[in-house]
This record gives C-alpha cells, sequence and structure tokens, in this order.
C-alpha cells in the first residue's frame, strides 16, 4: 500500500512514461529490466511501454536468445532498432545468422534501425538480401561500418568475398531512408538508394574506387536526386596518376548547380578534384568542409569561387592550399589567383577557424585583412607559407585585441617556410603572442633542417 501512495506512483501514466524513457535513454538496456522489477505498479507500466524493449543487440559470442524474444515479444508493434556485431558470429556465422533470421526477418516491415559493425562479408550480404523485394515503410537509418578493428591505412583493400553481389534494389522498398552509412570496404556506388528523402549519406574509405571523372559525375547525380540532404561524405580512393594531372581534371567542371540543404560537404581527396566539385556549387546552407586537419583543403580558386556564389557565409572551416594537388613543399599558387584571396576571405563572415598552407602572400600584399573581416575567427594558422611577416600578423592580432565589431584570436600557430626568414617569429615576438594567446611556433628550424641559422642563404 506504501508503494501505491509513493508519488512517483500517483503521476499520470504518460508523464511516468516520459520519466522512464528519459532514464532508459541516459542509463542505456538494462535500465528497462530494471525497472520492471521495481513493483507491481512499475512492472505493469514498463510491460505497457514498448519502445523500451524495441532495440535488439546481437554483439556477443553468447547471445541471450530467450531475453531477446522476450523483449522482441515485449516491443509489440513498435518500431525495430536492430544491431548486430561481428562477436556474434565469430563461433557459427551461418546457424547464428539463420536464428537471427528468423527472430526479424517477419518483422522487417517495422525496422527502424538496422546497423551491422564488422559483420563479415557473406553474412551482410545474405541479410540485406531479405530486404530486396520487401517493404520496409520504416526504415530510418542503415548503417554497414567497419571499426576501428579493421582501420586501413589509406589505399589499401580488404580482400571481399562478396565482390560479385548486385547491391542494387536492396532500398527501393525503403521510402523513408534518412540515413545511410557504409564504410566498409565493398561498397559499390550502384548501391545508392533513390535519394529523394535522404539527409545523410556516408560511404567510408576506400568504398569508391573509381576514377576521377565518375566521382565528380557520382557528386552531382547524389546531389540532383537528394533535394533534401544535408550531409554529403565521400571517400574517394583515386588513380594518383590521373588526379595529379590538374588540367586533365580542370576538364570536368560541371554547370553551376544550386543545392539548398547541404550544410556538411565532407569528402576525402585531392585537393584539386575537390575544388572542381566546389567551384560548380551554389551551397547557400554549407557550414562545413570537414575539419581543416582531416584533409578539407580547397585551392584560392575554389575559395574566390565560394565567396561569389554565396556558399561561404555559414563555413566555420576552412583550410586554403597554394598547392593545387594538395601535395606538401610543391612551390606557391600561381600568383593570377592571389589578387582574389584578400577579397575572397570577407565573404567569409562565420569563419571561426582558417588554416593557410603553401601560400605566398606577395610580401603581405596578398595577406587578407584578417584585423576587420571574419568576425568570429578564433584560430589562424600559416603552415609552410611565404610572403609575409610576422609583423603583420602581430598588426592583425592587435587590430581584433582593439575592435569591437571582430572577436579576438584565441590561437596562432605560424610554422614557417625555411625559405622564409621574415615568417619565423623572433624570441620576443613568441614571447607576446603567448602573453595574448595560445601560439605554437612550430620546430625549431636548425634543429629540424640540421643546420645552423648563419648558413641559410635567405
Amino acid at each position: 500500500m506504501a508503494l501505491a501512495t509513493t508519488p512517483i506512483n500517483t503521476l499520470p501514466f504518460d508523464i511516468f512514461q516520459m520519466i522512464i524513457t528519459g532514464c532508459r535513454e541516459e542509463e542505456g538496456e538494462p535500465f528497462a529490466l530494471a525497472s520492471s522489477h521495481v513493483c507491481r505498479i512499475w512492472r505493469r507500466h514498463v510491460l505497457d511501454m514498448p519502445l523500451l524493449w524495441n532495440r535488439l543487440e546481437f554483439a556477443t559470442d553468447a547471445p541471450k536468445w530467450d531475453m531477446l524474444e522476450v523483449k522482441l515479444k515485449r516491443s509489440g508493434q513498435a518500431p525495430l532498432d536492430i544491431v548486430l556485431e561481428e562477436k556474434v558470429f565469430l563461433k557459427s556465422g551461418m546457424p547464428r545468422l539463420r536464428r537471427i533470421m528468423q527472430m526479424i526477418v517477419p518483422h522487417v516491415e517495422r525496422w527502424r534501425l538496422l546497423r551491422m559493425e564488422d559483420v563479415p562479408h557473406k553474412i551482410r550480404r545474405v541479410l540485406l538480401d531479405q530486404l530486396r523485394g520487401k517493404f520496409a515503410p520504416l526504415l530510418h537509418r542503415v548503417e554497414v561500418v567497419q571499426g576501428k578493428k579493421y582501420y586501413r591505412t589509406w589505399g589499401s583493400r580488404t580482400k571481399s568475398t562478396s565482390r560479385h553481389w548486385d547491391a542494387r534494389k536492396i532500398f527501393d522498398g525503403a521510402p523513408n531512408l534518412r540515413h545511410l552509412e557504409w564504410t566498409t570496404p565493398e561498397a559499390d556506388y550502384r548501391l545508392l538508394p533513390r535519394f529523394q528523402n535522404l539527409l545523410t549519406l556516408k560511404m567510408g574509405p576506400g568504398t569508391l574506387a573509381i576514377k576521377a571523372e565518375q566521382f565528380i559525375q557520382l557528386v552531382f547525380r547524389i546531389l540532383s536526386a537528394a533535394p533534401a540532404l544535408e550531409e554529403l561524405s565521400l571517400s574517394h580512393e583515386p588513380d594518383w596518376d590521373d588526379d595529379l594531372d590538374i588540367q586533365h581534371v580542370e576538364n570536368f567542371v560541371q554547370p553551376p548547380t544550386t543545392h539548398a540543404s547541404l550544410q556538411l560537404f565532407h569528402i576525402t581527396m585531392t585537393t584539386c578534384v575537390r575544388s572542381v566539385i566546389l567551384r560548380s556549387l551554389i551551397l547557400p546552407k554549407l557550414r562545413s568542409l570537414g575539419g581543416p586537419l582531416r584533409g578539407a583543403e580547397i585551392d584560392i580558386l575554389c575559395c574566390k569561387t565560394l565567396a561569389q556564389s554565396n556558399s561561404a557565409t555559414s563555413l566555420h572551416e576552412v583550410l586554403i592550399t597554394g598547392s593545387p594537388s594538395g601535395v606538401q613543399y610543391q612551390d606557391p599558387a600561381p600568383h593570377s589567383r592571389l589578387p582574389s584571396l584578400p577579397v575572397a576571405i570577407i565573404g567569409f563572415q562565420s569563419l571561426v577557424v582558417l588554416d593557410f598552407r603553401h601560400v605566398d602572400f606577395g610580401g603581405d600584399k596578398w595577406l587578407p585583412d584578417l584585423g576587420s573581416c571574419c568576425p568570429r575567427l578564433k584560430s589562424l594558422t600559416l603552415l609552410h607559407c611565404t610572403g609575409y611577416t610576422v609583423k603583420a600578423i602581430r598588426t592583425i592580432v592587435e587590430a581584433r585585441m582593439d575592435s569591437e565589431e571582430v572577436e579576438s584570436l584565441e590561437s596562432l600557430a605560424i610554422h614557417a617556410d625555411w625559405r622564409a626568414r621574415a615568417s619565423v617569429a623572433s624570441a620576443e615576438e613568441a614571447t607576446w603572442f603567448s602573453r595574448v594567446l595560445k601560439f605554437d611556433s612550430g620546430p625549431d628550424l636548425s634543429s629540424w633542417y640540421g643546420i645552423n641559422e648563419d648558413s641559410l642563404d635567405w
């Protein structure tokens, strides 16, 4: 009787349901089971909440089949979230798969999430084939991912036993698919579903080993077919000989295309291919090209195009390189493109992180006036750049500190090119920078190159 009058037990069921659901989201799967053993009132309420039991995880080498069956029964007609991991298939792959399929395939119309992590190729293929010709109206998210255990270096590929498998039409019966992530090495761009309602598409390292021209055409086909797409993440495994031929790639520039929804555009590829794609796009909501340290380089010409097309107003971070192919230690960008740089940077109104790499600023002539533009800028990096002076950079820092219209810089990194003495911060300058912000001067040039300063021919 005392339990019945406990304050939480006197709450209306819908309020109780909100509390328990919130706790389950915080505490995870065990909470649902624990909450069903508190008292008879709680048990009655919890068993009447199908969304507490709708996640079926096959993630251990000894699945608790009875508990999984109970959860499936208690889930009623709620949408199902299905997670499969490699461990469940290690000892007995196909027999385990058959048992899993007996449980979940009859309920394919209730699938909401299907996630497979490091699942063997053959098993993955057999399970995905269950979607072929089936209607899955609730299927919202599909994640076929490769975990850190199988992390591969750039360009290496894992042998696929399903390379002849035709992946087309798998998702034709999932008209409401919103998120597709496919980061296993045998993914085929033919796998891509009908895109009308897709919001997120991620295809990971090694999934697109196609020619640069095919890749560029694929990007535009995706954007054309998916007007609601907000995030596009692709990893191109390039034919380096073709991609380093900049003039060859320039021939693939597409007619201008506007995509009103795309916000995150993360593509791993050579700088020239990425820049060719971006120069043909108008992206008014673009916020990110991927973090600067994850290879989001664009060249100076692309920077100009982004600004002119109004695609940079919401961009938060960008890495501008003077090396067209993205390869380090190449000669700086041609001077014919540099005059457009200061004007283009003015259009980056939301920029927070700005990196320059291998850019020649022509004796401070083409150094953007960062003391008065990019009002939200917090981080500035100059890596192996030339043609600028530390004095000019200090002027920028001081101007932002004194201005009420732009925010002060919080971090500054100057990794000087060994050929540019004026770009090396003196001990006094480094001390001043370190007092007003987080300052990184890079490696000591004399120790880095094994020479002393007097022996350099500046």
